[in-house]
């Protein structure tokens, strides 16, 4: 294996500062796939593999951070999930682990010692009452779980975790519909939010609004985020090539006030409209009503493109003033499909790894200007998750 230079190598910053960067390194072989945590501190150049170090994470996994403590979290069957950590001489270590009754759908940070996971389950075979779990990050526990009935989202169609988010004394939780034995998405013409107390983690109220359709896509936790106002925003795109099979209404954003349980109904920012019939798919966060997103670059998606998640360009989305920007520099690239987005912020730069004829490489995106610069390249077959640890 060698490290392969760029054709900008000149334009590329040079990354400096203790910094420790972890990776997640899915790589598939004979049709099994095996994950590997490993450390980076140079983002921009030269290779980043998983071969001879890092940690093996064994069966399906997905990868959440809270508090410098990155969380491996099995799925498809595994119910385990592990706490990795760097130990007083920077290495990677797995602090402890912790088992769910089932898949853990969604974890996310309350404070500095806690997380929050939500467990819904994908049938009504595999039960009927959605769980919460609160966790102890330091001592890598959980500490409380608390059972609320399915049946508050929805009785028409089976409701499937798109995104959670926690504000205050709340928890915002956004789904959608989906037929858990054809996986069919009969109901797109309106976005959901179950809201519950925190931390009693009580069933508060469903709200909805029709001006789009369901918020997120399946299993992505794209649905909703917060902004440093504490107003949440959705995302709604309906989009067939990220599991939908039907779009009728356009992809959006909408407005959840901070502290409140209903929709803003004087904001309205139709993406597929200023977007000339755009879909976004995966989105992250940046700072300042600004958001980092893959875009589909198909505008006609049919049943053909049903879980492609391909031909997707960089943008960055202005939430604030309603524009969308295109990041010139990063090629247009397939995602992962229905998987948690592998985009880091750091410093108010993102970076994201990006899949080409010629391997995976790190592109750093400056959201100022928007524009992109390729760096490392990473032996793997897919990026898991993608965090800063310090």
């Amino acid at each position: 294996m060698a490290a392969c230079s760029s054709d900008n190598e000149s334009e590329i910053p040079v990354e400096t500062g203790n910094k420790t960067y972890a990776l997640s390194l899915g790589v598939t072989s004979s049709n099994a796939t095996s994950y590997y945590v490993v450390t980076a501190d140079d983002l921009m150049s030269g290779t980043i593999s998983p071969v001879g170090t890092g940690i093996e994470q064994t069966g399906y996994r997905d990868f959440q951070i809270g508090a410098q403590t990155i969380f491996s979290i099995g799925g498809m069957g595994v119910t385990a999930a592990n706490a990795i950590t760097l130990d007083v001489s920077g290495n990677l270590q797995q602090k402890g682990n912790f088992v769910f009754d089932n898949t853990l759908n969604g974890l996310e940070q309350v404070d500095d010692n806690t997380m929050l996971g939500v467990e819904m389950p994908s049938s009504p075979t595999a039960g009927n009452m959605l769980k919460f779990y609160t966790i102890d990050i330091n001592n890598v526990a959980i500490t409380k779980t608390v059972s609320q009935p399915i049946s508050d989202l929805s009785v028409i169609d089976w409701p499937s975790f798109t995104g959670m988010r926690i504000n205050g004394n709340k928890v915002y939780l956004t789904f959608c519909l989906m037929n858990p034995t054809t996986y069919e998405t009969q109901y797109t013409d309106t976005a959901y939010v179950a809201v519950y107390s925190y931390p009693a983690l009580e069933f508060q109220t469903l709200i909805q609004d029709t001006r789009t359709g369901p918020a997120g896509s399946w299993n992505a936790n794209n649905g909703i985020i917060k902004t440093e106002s504490g107003d949440m925003y959705i995302m709604s795109n309906s989009a067939i090539a990220n599991g939908y099979s039907q779009s009728t209404k356009d992809a959006g954003f909408l407005r959840i006030p901070n502290g409140s349980t209903s929709f803003d109904n004087t904001y309205f920012f139709n993406f597929e409209e200023k977007s000339g019939g755009l879909k976004p798919a995966h989105i992250k966060y940046i700072g300042n009503g600004l958001l980092f997103a893959e875009v589909s670059t198909n505008a006609n998606q049919t049943l053909a493109d049903r879980w492609g998640d391909k031909n997707l360009k960089f943008c960055i989305i202005n939430l604030y003033n309603q524009t969308i920007t295109d990041v010139t520099g990063a090629p247009v690239h397939d995602g992962n499909g229905g998987r948690s987005f592998t985009a880091m912020v750091d410093e108010g730069y993102v970076y994201h790894p990006v899949s080409t004829n010629d391997g995976i490489f790190i592109y750093k995106i400056d959201p100022s200007n928007a524009t992109a610069v390729k760096g490392a390249e990473i032996l793997t077959t897919f990026v898991g998750g993608f965090f800063r640890l310090k």
